[in-house]
């Protein structure tokens, strides 16, 4: 038994006193916090701008579109090109000789709007190339009939916006061939990290908007799969699939290890197939589930089963027979019989480590969820990394896995923190995570019911001292009262005296 380390941080097999533990254990999660923030806010990140309206120029060797990022000299260098661009259109639309442009070159100029008019709603996605749905955007832009709600427009663009519209009234149904003038290319200025390295505070907005969401948002791919639930319900498909499969892989693994454990003959006949089994990749298995249980939600869990099952098995066989053979031997001895011995010794025996056993394997299942929910029709926060991921967008990928984390980091502690109040008989080891904070919890309020409870009785007894006080303060202002046995002595004297 782990004995106290004392003052020293280190001792070989001896336990940190509660302070240091509580110290260490906040530092295991701040560290990586701290590393990560680091690596996100450090100063060595350039600023880049992120193209949100593009156009095209002769003057340039490179294309750029929109969700490029680039460095300042190139976003200058991109500007300044388009600003050329139409300070010869506008020169020459004064010299009255105005630039010609084909009418397919007219409408790419339009379709630079394509962006911001599907960002605020004004198009829907696939209408890139309806240019006369184009065309309606620019005319209602230029009349103020469109008012940007989530990407606002330059100043600069409205007033392209408005020229150009004078062109495209005066041709009517026909195309311009006049030249149009280019939108001034527009970005948003963020810091150039690599798209994988999303900072701590975004990944907290994105967290915080997903699960205070109450209807799904619509995103920019357009899968209509995933859009149907919110993240919440996607979580709790999750939960689902994983306490199912983990349910139906517990109530086969337990009899199967009870009996291994305890039989010879029931090693010798389950544990070899069950180690061989063991070794065959469980996704492997997803084609032939998807062909018996369907594409719903049946493959997930029976996945989920199956990648925990073997391993619960041979787990539960070797705890059972590392149960203490003198109390079996005791049992014999006072005349049980096999059954007996399997159901009130081998078995009460055993719990306590079968259940710590279990809890272990209910943090392995967790690792099946991610491949299971990807079998059939994409499900719970598997769907999500999976989805968004394609689309390298990390902030809505993040928060679904530190989901997954934290469901099995407190489930873990709170079945650890169960099993102080099931077993209490047995030697716990040191407090987990849960449990160090509800023993502080609990601590704090029974100071603080003792400190209200203390608190009537020091005042009684300040009162009460005070009143004592008070009264040997008026005894001793009062005259001294003669004893009733000298007055009567002293009256007889006086009665003595007066008779004839």
């Amino acid at each position: 038994m782990a004995t106290s380390s004392g003052r020293h941080w280190f001792g070989v097999r001896k336990d940190l006193d509660q302070q240091r533990s509580s110290l260490l254990m906040a530092l295991s999660f701040l560290l990586p916090l701290l590393i990560w923030c680091i690596a996100s806010y450090g100063p060595w990140w350039e600023v880049a701008h992120q193209v949100q309206i593009s156009a095209e120029s002769p003057r340039l060797q490179s294309i750029y579109i929109v969700g490029n990022r680039l460095e300042p000299g190139t976003w200058e260098e991109f500007q300044n090109a388009i600003k050329l661009d139409n300070e010869e259109i506008l020169k020459a639309k004064e010299s009255r000789t105005p630039l010609e442009s084909s009418t397919r070159q007219n409408k790419k100029v339009l379709r630079q709007i394509y962006q911001p008019a599907m960002i605020n709603g004004w198009l829907a996605r696939g209408q890139e190339t309806d240019d006369e749905a184009i065309r309606q955007v620019w005319l209602k832009l230029a009349a103020g009939e469109l008012t940007a709600g989530r990407q606002e427009i330059s100043s600069e663009n409205l007033e392209i916006v408005k020229e150009n519209a004078k062109l495209l009234q005066a041709s009517g149904a026909e195309w311009p061939t006049q030249s149009l003038l280019k939108l001034l290319p527009e970005a948003s200025e963020e810091v150039a990290r690599p798209v994988y390295l999303v900072p701590p505070d975004v990944v907290a907005t994105s967290f915080w908007k997903g699960i205070t969401a109450t209807k799904p948002e619509a995103t920019e791919s357009g899968d209509e799969g995933a859009m149907k639930k919110t993240l919440l319900e996607r979580y709790a498909e999750s939960w689902r699939t994983i306490v199912l499969g983990f349910l139906l892989a517990i109530v086969i693994a337990v009899p199967l290890g009870l009996l291994a454990g305890t039989y010879d003959f029931f090693s010798k006949l389950f544990e070899p197939f069950v180690n061989f089994f063991s070794y065959m990749p469980a996704p492997a298995f997803g084609v032939v589930l998807m062909a018996i249980f369907g594409l719903d939600s049946g493959p997930k869990i029976m996945l989920v089963c199956l990648g925990t099952l073997p391993g619960a098995v041979l787990m539960l066989a070797k705890t059972t027979r590392r149960l203490d053979g003198a109390l079996l031997e005791a049992a014999q001895t006072l005349g049980a019989n096999q059954r007996q011995m399997l159901a009130n010794v081998v078995v009460p025996g055993v719990l306590p480590n079968l259940y710590n056993d279990l809890r272990l394997l209910f943090g392995t299942a967790w690792t099946w969820l991610v491949i299971a929910e990807l079998l059939g029709f994409k499900s719970g926060l598997a769907e999500v990394i999976d989805t968004h991921g394609r689309r390298f967008q990390f902030e809505i990928v993040y928060p679904a896995i530190l989901m997954i984390g934290l469901s099995g980091f407190i489930m873990d502690q709170l079945l650890g923190f169960l099993g102080r109040f099931f077993f209490p008989w047995v030697d716990q080891p040191a407090q987990g995570f849960l449990a160090s904070i509800s023993s502080k919890i609990a601590g704090g309020l029974r100071r603080l019911t003792a400190t209200k409870e203390a608190a009537p009785t020091a005042t009684a007894a300040i009162e009460a001292e005070e009143a004592a006080k008070a009264a040997l303060t008026l005894q001793s202002t009062e005259p001294p009262e003669e004893p009733e046995e000298e007055s009567e002595a002293t009256l007889g004297a006086v009665a003595k005296k007066s008779e004839p």
